[in-house]
């Protein structure tokens, strides 16, 4: 991942822009990951009078990931006394910047806030505007980096759902970017989240997986996985389970160093474990009080700043005190655990960042509802105005096509008119060609034909209708034909509705036929056209707005 990100941060520095980037910048990049402490030297080199905004605001940015980053563990090892450097880089690539660097700015500045600064709800302010920018852009390295961020502020402030929910997210890219490591820390993570939101059997789930992965385990890690199982066992009462764990805990580095984030956002260093707590239930269920009292002092006085394992440990030992007869001992151990349940800070802190980012979600919910409501409506109005063109066009092709065989038909009629004129004529003038004249018979007969072959075609469908019979299957020539023969057989009523109507398409006038001269009623038409009684009425409504 480090050889990824250093990859990305340098060809985006190179080709982000088409400004030329500053030399030592760019070296800067180059060590940022392998050699923080040389790219510091070299950032130190760099006189900021000489920069242009753009690489001012590089400047800003790499220096805030230097102070900010070493090893993959956010701690505070340069000199910043607060967040106006990097806030300036903010405002910057809000006006010009690409998501690339935009989304880093919030991500460090957040982390500067958390770690130095121990400003925690501006921090989760910050990481959650880069959540959206790292998963609008699907930059998958940003986003593992700050789902890992928001999972441990969920962890700080007890918020156990939001926590799980990071800790799968954070999973989840883990497995993208196909790290192992990162991979086994993130199952890890919600195999926690989990435990703490007392889910014991889901929890041990995401913990067998641990398991399988244990080769790229740490030292530290490992023995975290150990006395966590250690622990869902002893819950559960498998005495003999939990201590086969605790005596793996024992062997993988039982008091090496596990890093735990503080309340006001700093990492802290400590040799706490759950190991100490799980053995020291053990021995108070063995009824031996006064090595579990040890075991649990001892866990007390490791936990340095894990708070949650401290007070579990104050909890074992108030009991442990009552039993073994030490009074006064057991109520201050009780007092310090309600000090701690009962911190105005702390509650107020946590209810007021868990409806911050329930707030935040909600909103960032609600938007991408409406903008996938407004993409589905434009795309509903699009389809339909598509669905109306085609059946306009086809409609019109229709239209043209009727009006061809009709056009065809009548051309017929006055053609062969004009050929029995000219015949008459040439046999009343006595004029003799024998040749032109049987042409032009042969002409007319054909044209004869093709108009009485129209009229059979006619005759047929108008004595199907009067027989009741469906004419859904009726070609357009055959419906054409029908309405031919309807033409010549009812003179009367064809003049009738041409005056009173305009532009009637071929089925509309075989609706008339069947409602004005046949006097069908509307379920009998409906059959014969097998169509819905509804859809009668309308072509009825249709006709009606065509009158002149």
């Amino acid at each position: 991942m480090k050889k990824l990100f250093i990859l990305l941060a340098f060809l985006t520095a190179m080709f982000g822009c088409t400004e030329q980037q500053h030399p030592l910048l760019r070296q800067v990049w180059e060590l940022l990951e392998e050699n923080p402490e040389s790219a510091k030297v070299v950032l130190a080199k760099v006189h900021m009078n000489s920069l242009t905004e753009k690489d001012k605001a590089e400047y800003g940015l790499l220096k805030t990931i230097l102070v900010s980053k070493t090893n993959g563990i956010y701690k505070v090892y340069g000199m910043i006394d607060n967040d106006s450097l990097i806030s300036a880089c903010i405002a910057y690539y809000n006006q010009h910047g690409d998501d690339w660097h935009r989304g880093r700015a919030y991500l460090y500045r957040g982390v500067i806030r958390m770690s130095k600064l121990g400003n925690l709800p501006d921090a989760v302010k910050d990481f959650k505007v880069a959540e959206i920018i790292s998963e609008a852009a699907d930059d998958e390295e940003l986003k593992n980096h700050i789902y890992n961020r928001l999972h441990y502020v969920n962890i700080i402030i007890n918020n156990h759902p939001q926590a799980l929910k990071y800790a799968h997210k954070w999973l989840d890219s883990s497995i993208e970017l196909k790290d192992s490591m990162m991979i086994l820390r993130s199952l890890f993570m919600c195999a926690t989240a989990y435990a703490d939101m007392n889910q014991q059997d889901s929890a041990y789930t995401y913990l067998t997986k641990c398991l399988k992965l244990k080769k790229y385990a740490s030292e530290d890690l490992l023995a975290n996985i150990y006395s966590t199982i250690a622990l869902i066992y002893e819950e559960k009462g498998d005495t003999a389970k939990a201590e086969e764990y605790i005596k793996k805990w024992e062997g993988n580095g039982a008091y090496v160093n596990i890093c735990f984030p503080t309340r006001d956002g700093a990492w802290m260093e400590t040799h706490s474990s759950l190991g100490n707590l799980t053995l020291a239930r053990i021995r108070k269920a063995q009824g031996q009080y006064e090595k579990a009292i040890r075991l649990a002092e001892l866990e007390v006085g490791m936990a340095g700043n894990d708070q949650k394992t401290r007070m579990k440990s104050m909890e074992l030992l108030s009991e442990l005190y009552e039993l073994t007869g030490s009074h006064e001992q057991a109520l201050e151990a009780r007092r310090l655990v309600k000090l701690y349940k009962d911190s105005i800070e702390h509650v107020n802190q946590l209810m007021q960042m868990t409806e911050w980012q329930q707030k935040f979600d909600e909103v960032r919910q609600t938007k991408d509802f409406y903008h996938r409501l407004s993409w589905m409506q434009g795309l509903i109005i699009v389809l339909i105005v598509l669905v109306v063109l085609a059946i306009g066009i086809g409609m019109r092709w229709h239209r043209k096509k009727m009006h061809r065989l009709s056009f065809r038909l009548d051309e017929d009629t006055k053609r062969i008119s004009e050929l029995r004129t000219k015949i008459e004529q040439q046999e009343k003038d006595g004029q003799e060609n024998g040749q032109e004249m049987e042409r032009m018979k042969e002409e007319m007969e054909s044209r004869m034909e093709r108009i009485s072959g129209a009229l059979l075609i006619g005759t047929q469908m108008y004595s199907q209708l009067q027989q009741h019979q469906c004419i859904a299957e009726a070609t357009a020539k055959e419906q054409l034909c029908l309405v031919d023969y309807f033409a010549q057989l009812r003179p009367k009523r064809w003049q009738e509705w041409e005056r009173k109507y305009r532009g009637l398409s071929t089925a509309q006038y075989i609706f008339l036929i069947m409602q004005d001269d046949l006097h069908y009623d509307d379920e009998a038409i409906a059959a014969a056209l097998n169509v819905k009684r509804t859809s009668v009425r309308s072509m009825r409504s249709r006709i009606k707005s065509r009158g002149k």
